[in-house]
């Protein structure tokens, strides 16, 4: 399938109103330190960021708990202490849907819990700025059999940002219609066969008697916009990519994760110890997100940092200049494992003391006085820069593409798999994760290119001249990549060898995409004989 994790984009514009544009999730504040209700239901809410009044019609955020498998033996159980009976059993947890909601003017929208039998019922409203939407998490509840209730704190938790799911459509007034079948709500086992990957419907069971499983629900196809999860009592998490997956949660659940970058891909800048005790690159999400446990000290937005190596309490990115280790030992768990010069490896976070929820806002400050990433006109790579490579992801996968489209998943051999109920090949949507954010984002570089002055649905070529003008002029087509522009020749060909030699993603232009082969060398020599108009 298309590594879509590879690539990414981030726009943002100063149009006045806008169909669609990038959005990602940004805060999540899952659990509130305090007791209950008290804390929990006046505290908890998720915070998305993108291209301000982007509608939000058709998405919906789900909270995916991936239960518990203490002994290891891939059924769930047994129950860890704490845990309601079910709780180790993987279930939707919450679902929320974003119909006729929009991102404020500042490109935030927060949804908040709140609990009608307390007054006042959230301590959050005097927080948020003014430019910020705001909604409550009793106005979202997709509807259920169950009543809308508090984020479980306990167990591994997936976060998704969806758009198409099985079973929903958008009726001619923007409300969701929820057709038979559907499952993308509160109380759902997304995950019957516990196999840490969301159903598509033909599962078989697995066998606990502790507590009921169900038949398996139609979750798959599903559009992921963006996902982030973390892992605790050996709990499932289900993310198209374990790059989304923060890896590093020591001896503690987080209660809360805020965004600090959004990156394209995995930067390689820290290492982590694996289980096995080798030595691996950190993932994206533990270069994109600060998280850990707050304090108890009002209004309860403070990280703590009062944690010692083997024990910390908050983690963030890797500091690109922290010191070097030589592999030896682990700086994380042994307070004796000291720098080597010598070295090549990179463990010591980024000093984040200070660093705080900002509900609604921008997460920026700290004692290191940290800035929130912000999205970049025309930074389709999202590398902090517009250059040519932005026009040639441009033209290459996203010029005249359908957002719905969908594509055959296949194996490690290229082989479709098949749907053992109806014998028909699997399919999962093109556009997901970062490069679902890429789309969204280039189709507002011009808002006004559709039919009346809307926003196309599409990316045109009107989108595609506002980008060379950023650039000031620019590549003729997708393999004019080296300068001078507006010719093809040995440059671009050598450009484009250095992109395929580098396995950048940039360079894979042909199915199977996720590889980079042959066909793709095809392709990009057919464009290049096109040559420039």
């Amino acid at each position: 399938m298309k590594t879509n994790a590879l690539i990414l984009a981030a726009l943002a514009g100063a149009a006045a109103t806008a169909a669609q544009g990038q959005v990602v999730l940004n805060e999540i504040y899952e659990n509130p330190p305090g007791s209950g209700a008290q804390f929990d239901s006046r505290y908890e809410y998720i915070e998305l960021y993108g291209f301000p009044g982007m509608d939000l019609t058709g998405y919906a955020i789900a909270l995916l708990k991936g239960g518990s498998d203490l002994d290891g033996d891939g059924i769930p159980g047994p129950r860890p202490p704490g845990f309601d009976p079910g709780e180790e059993v993987p279930e939707i947890d919450e679902a929320f849907s974003l119909d006729g909601l929009s991102l404020g003017s500042n490109g935030f929208l927060v949804i908040y819990n709140t609990n009608p039998d307390l007054n006042p019922s959230s301590f959050l409203p005097p927080f948020f700025p003014p430019e910020t939407n705001v909604a409550t998490f009793q106005q979202t509840h997709i509807p259920t059999v169950d009543n809308v209730g508090r984020l479980a704190n306990d167990g591994s938790s997936t976060y998704v940002l969806v758009r198409r799911r099985p079973n929903h459509s958008i009726n001619s007034n923007g409300v969701s219609v929820y057709g038979p079948g559907y499952s993308w709500r509160k109380d759902v086992q997304h995950d019957v066969d516990f196999d840490g990957v969301v159903d598509f419907g033909f599962e078989t069971p697995v066998n606990y008697p502790l507590w009921p499983i169900e038949p398996p629900s139609v979750m798959e196809p599903y559009q992921m916009i963006d996902e982030i999860a973390w892992s605790h009592r050996s709990g499932k998490e289900y993310v198209r990519s374990n790059q989304n997956q923060i890896s590093d949660t020591p001896n503690y659940n987080p209660d809360a994760i805020s965004r600090l970058y959004y990156l394209g891909q995995n930067p390689q800048i820290g290492h982590r110890f694996t289980g096995s005790g080798n030595i691996t690159f950190t993932r994206l999400a533990d270069e994109e997100w600060i998280q850990g446990t707050i304090t108890t000290q009002n209004p309860r937005f403070n990280y703590e940092f009062t944690g010692v190596v083997g024990n910390p309490r908050s983690k963030g990115p890797t500091d690109p200049d922290g010191p070097l280790y030589d592999g030896s030992c682990d700086p994380d768990t042994d307070p004796n494992c000291l720098p080597n010069p010598n070295g090549i490896y990179r463990f010591q976070d980024i000093d984040i003391t200070g660093f705080q929820l900002t509900p609604g806002d921008f997460n920026d400050g700290g004692s290191a006085n940290h800035t929130q990433f912000r999205f970049i006109p025309g930074d389709l790579n999202f590398d902090g820069v517009v250059d040519q490579n932005d026009l040639f992801l441009l033209d290459a996968l996203l010029l005249g593409a359908d957002f719905d489209a969908t594509e055959i998943i296949t194996d490690d051999f290229g082989l479709p798999i098949i749907n053992p109920v109806t014998n028909m090949p699997l399919e999962r949507y093109v556009f997901q994760g970062r490069l679902a954010n890429a789309f969204l984002a280039a189709t507002n570089l011009d808002p006004n290119d559709g039919v009346g002055g809307s926003n196309a649905p599409t990316v045109t070529q009107a989108d595609r001249a506002v980008l060379v003008a950023l650039l000031g002029g620019g590549p003729c087509n997708a393999a004019d990549i080296a300068e001078p522009f507006g010719v093809l020749n040995f440059f671009d060909v050598a450009a484009y060898l250095t992109l395929f030699n580098a396995g950048d993603p940039a360079a894979d232009l042909a199915a199977p995409f996720g590889e980079l082969n042959f066909f793709d060398l095809a392709t990009y020599l057919a464009i290049f004989n096109q040559g420039c108009p």
